[in-house]
């Protein structure tokens, strides 16, 4: 397929059609939420402790983080996308050095806040809209409800 034909099949830079943004800055702070929960699943799984310093392949940390290895294989992608893993061959990672708090017993681990900043702290987040638009306090366990203060 020749290059022109590509273009063909792809949004252009101006058109505005699906990711294809001239404010990426706006679209990359949106992600940031999914990105989040991604470093939030691989803490909870512990993919980091799984790879320490070596280089593993999918296979093998699926068993030792008890996952499907297809969708772990597509979570070491993501993680590969934002620099926390890096895949050396086809289907092996290793953990890049921005990767390695997320070990748990490392020193300067950030793994307790990336799970506490990420899963317990998302559900309020996920009800701004409703506080705003309401003017009430709200919890994923109740309803929105009068501010104390």
């Amino acid at each position: 397929m020749s290059a022109l034909d590509l273009r063909c099949l792809t949004a252009q830079p101006n058109s505005g059609i699906g990711n294809v943004t001239t404010n990426t800055g706006l679209v990359e702070i949106a992600m940031a939420y999914s990105r989040s929960l991604v470093l939030c699943a691989a803490a909870r799984l512990g993919v980091a402790d799984a790879l320490g310093d070596e280089v593993s392949s999918v296979g093998f940390l699926a068993e030792k983080c008890q996952t499907d290895a297809n969708a772990l294989y597509r979570l070491l992608r993501t993680l590969a996308s934002i620099g926390v893993t890096e895949e050396t061959t086809p289907e092996h990672f290793r953990l890049t050095p921005f990767g390695r708090p997320l070990q748990r017993d490392v020193p300067q681990s950030v793994w307790s806040a990336v799970i506490s900043w990420a899963e317990l702290l998302a559900d309020d987040w996920s009800l701004v809209t409703d506080c705003v638009q309401t003017g009430k306090l709200a919890s994923p366990d109740s309803p929105a409800v009068e501010p104390s203060i």
